[in-house]
């Protein structure tokens, strides 16, 4: 059984707030900015790390049949069905078999820095 809180008031959680809210407000964040991002953040990093330890946790079977998946079922699709499947197909296979939160992390601090852009103007 896999699960995750979101807030637990204790020690170190409340030190992490107090950081990550310190470095957004440092930044130039307005409060309801900074609590914003903050959210987002601390929301997706807590769903990728139970998304990614389920994956994890699976046996070593059920994740290569995952795998399978990509290679059998979508790389096998045809071009005049799914056009975007099969032009992406070997980028799908190859990149689904791991964690998108690096990605997600910088898309979101890339948002972060434009909507920071936008308050700060011209």
């Amino acid at each position: 059984m896999l699960s995750s809180y979101r807030v637990t008031g204790r020690a170190h959680e409340i030190e992490a707030v107090e950081t990550i809210l310190g470095v957004l407000r440092g930044a130039g964040f307005p409060d309801p900015e900074a609590v914003r991002i903050y959210h987002a953040f601390v929301d997706q990093a807590l769903a990728f790390a139970a998304l990614d330890a389920a994956s994890t946790s699976l046996p070593r079977a059920a994740r290569e049949a995952e795998a399978r998946v990509w290679r059998a079922t979508y790389a096998r699709l045809p071009a005049d069905t799914h056009p975007h499947i099969a032009a992406t197909a070997r980028h799908l296979a190859a990149d689904m078999r791991h964690s998108s939160y690096p990605a997600a992390l910088d898309l979101l601090l890339s948002a972060a820095a434009a909507r920071l852009a936008e308050i700060a103007g011209p």
